[in-house]
C-alpha cells in the first residue's frame, strides 16, 4: 500500500482514471474555455513533473503502461517540507506541472487561486461516480472543482471481538450488536464503563482520545472559519466533557496517538476498539495484531468522518498544465485504472461502482473474513466534505494541544482552555475575528 510511516503523511492510493481523457471523451464542447483535446492528449509524448509527499510509484508504473508514451517525473518532498517548498514556488517557472495534496492541507491550494479549472478538462461529466465528499473538498470557494481525489478514506471504528465478547457478551461475528454498542456517545460512554467495570480497570474501550476526537472533528457541521470568522461547532465543545470523562472514570487508556503504547494495544487484548480510517486496516491492524488477527471487526460507529486522502491538481502557469490537469482528471475518476488499483493496492476508490464491484465477494482474513467494503461505503456516501477549510491543519492541532489534552485531564478548566485556543488562533492568524 501506498503510505508513509508517519500518519499524517498516510494516504490511500486508490489512483482513479478518465477513459481516455480527451475532451470528446469526456464530454467537450466547442465552448472557447474548453482545452482543446489535443492540448489534453495523454497519449502523445511528454513528460509532467509531479510533486508529491509520499511515494506514488507504484501509481505511476501502473500509468507507464496505461500511457507509454506519458513520463511522469516525480519528486517526492518530505511532508514536513512540502508546504515550505511548494509556496516558494507556485507563480514561478519552477512550479511542478501538477501536484498531490493531502487530505490536511488540500483546502489550502484548492483556495490558493493558483491550481487549474479542472471543469476545463471534462471533470463534471467523468466525476459523476465519485463519493461527493471527495468532490467537495476539491472545491474552491467559486464552485470550480480544482482538486480531484483519487481515492476516498471513510473513517470507522475497528473493534477487537475478544474483548467485546468477553466483557459485553457480544459474540465475534454480531456486528449488528457491537454497532448498536458504538452507535452514539452516549451508547459508547455505557459501553466503556460496563468494559472498565467487568475487566475490573484491566481493559479499555479506547486507547486514546484520538478514538473520539477525530470522529468528532471530521463529522462536525461546520468548519474552523465561517466568513473569515472563527467558528467553533458545538459538537466540539460537546465532546469535551465526554472526553473528560473518559480519562477520569478509566476507560479510555489515554495514551498518546500512534505511539508504541497505541499500537501497542492493538495485539493486547485490553483495548476493544481504535477509530481508523479505510487504510488503517491495511496498515496499523495488519501491522500490529500480532497476537489478535482475526479478531477485529469493523463497523461505521456514530458519525461519518473521513481520515487522510490525496487529491490531485494542475498548476496554472506550468509549462504542461493541460496534461497535468488531464491526468488529474483521469487519475480520479477512470474505472480501468481504480479496479487495478482497488485490486493491487488495498485502496478504497473513490469511485463507487469500482468499490462495489471489487468488494461484493471481499473476505478479509485480518477481521475474520468479514467484507469491509459495506460498511466503508455507508460511511463514505454521507460524509460531510463541506466542512473543510485551509486553516483546518493547525488550528485543528490547537484544538487537541490546548483545549482537548489539558481538559480531558483536569489540568485546566473548559473556560480558561477556550481562551488559550482562541488566544492561539488570532496569534496564528491575525486576519481571522475572534470572538
Amino acid at each position: 500500500m501506498n503510505l508513509a510511516k508517519n500518519w499524517k503523511k498516510l494516504c490511500l492510493g486508490s489512483v482513479a482514471l478518465l477513459a481516455t481523457v480527451t475532451l470528446v471523451a469526456c464530454g467537450s464542447n466547442t465552448s472557447s474555455s474548453k482545452k482543446s483535446a489535443g492540448n489534453a492528449d495523454l497519449n502523445k509524448k511528454q513528460t509532467i513533473t509531479l510533486w508529491s509527499f509520499t511515494t506514488m510509484q507504484p501509481q505511476i508504473d501502473e500509468l507507464k503502461k496505461e500511457k507509454p508514451n506519458l513520463t511522469i517525473k516525480q519528486v517526492v518532498v518530505p511532508y514536513a517540507n512540502f508546504q515550505t517548498k511548494l509556496d516558494s514556488v507556485l507563480g514561478t517557472d519552477k512550479a511542478p506541472d501538477m501536484v498531490a495534496l493531502d487530505a490536511g492541507f488540500v483546502e489550502k491550494y484548492v483556495q490558493s487561486g493558483k491550481l487549474t479549472n479542472l471543469g476545463d478538462y471534462g471533470v463534471a461529466s467523468a466525476a459523476k461516480g465519485n463519493y461527493q465528499y471527495t468532490l467537495d473538498m476539491g472545491k474552491d470557494s467559486k464552485g470550480k472543482q480544482v482538486a480531484v481525489s483519487y481515492q476516498a478514506a471513510p473513517g470507522a471504528y475497528y473493534y477487537n471481538t475478544n474483548v467485546f465478547q468477553k466483557y459485553l457478551g457480544i459474540a465475534p461475528n454480531d456486528v449488528a450488536s457491537a454497532q448498536k454498542a458504538l452507535s452514539s456517545w452516549d451508547a459508547i460512554k455505557k459501553t466503556g464503563e460496563t468494559i472498565k467495570e467487568k475487566s475490573g480497570g484491566q481493559a479499555y474501550l479506547f486507547s486514546s482520545l484520538e478514538e473520539i476526537y477525530n470522529p468528532v472533528i471530521g463529522a462536525r457541521k461546520d468548519g474552523w472559519v465561517i466568513d473569515n470568522k472563527l467558528k467553533i461547532d458545538s459538537s466540539m465543545t460537546d465532546s469535551l466533557d465526554l472526553m473528560k470523562e473518559a480519562v477520569s472514570e478509566g476507560w479510555c487508556q489515554n495514551t498518546i496517538p500512534q505511539t508504541p503504547d497505541w499500537y501497542g494495544g492493538i495485539s493486547s487484548n485490553k483495548i476493544g476498539a481504535y477509530a481508523m480510517p479505510s487504510w488503517g486496516l491495511f496498515y496499523w491492524l495488519k501491522n500490529y495484531a500480532k497476537d489478535t488477527a482475526g479478531a477485529w471487526r469493523v463497523t461505521e460507529g456514530p458519525v461519518s468522518y473521513s481520515w487522510g486522502g490525496t487529491w490531485l491538481a494542475g498548476v496554472q502557469g506550468s509549462k504542461n498544465a493541460d496534461a497535468a490537469s488531464a491526468l488529474a482528471v483521469y487519475m480520479g475518476t477512470n474505472k480501468e485504472f481504480q479496479t487495478w488499483d482497488v485490486k493491487t493496492q488495498n485502496d478504497f476508490g473513490s469511485v463507487k461502482a469500482i468499490n462495489k464491484e471489487q468488494g461484493k465477494d471481499a473476505k478479509v482474513s485480518l477481521i475474520g473474513g468479514q467484507n469491509p467494503y459495506p460498511v466503508w461505503s455507508k460511511v463514505a456516501d454521507t460524509i460531510n466534505g463541506k466542512n473543510q477549510t485551509q486553516y483546518d491543519q493547525s488550528i485543528q492541532s490547537i484544538w487537541i494541544n490546548d483545549v482537548v489534552n489539558p481538559y480531558a485531564t483536569g489540568k485546566v478548566t473548559k473556560s480558561k482552555a477556550l481562551d488559550t485556543f482562541k488566544s492561539d488562533v488570532k496569534s496564528a492568524y491575525p486576519n481571522i475575528e475572534v470572538k
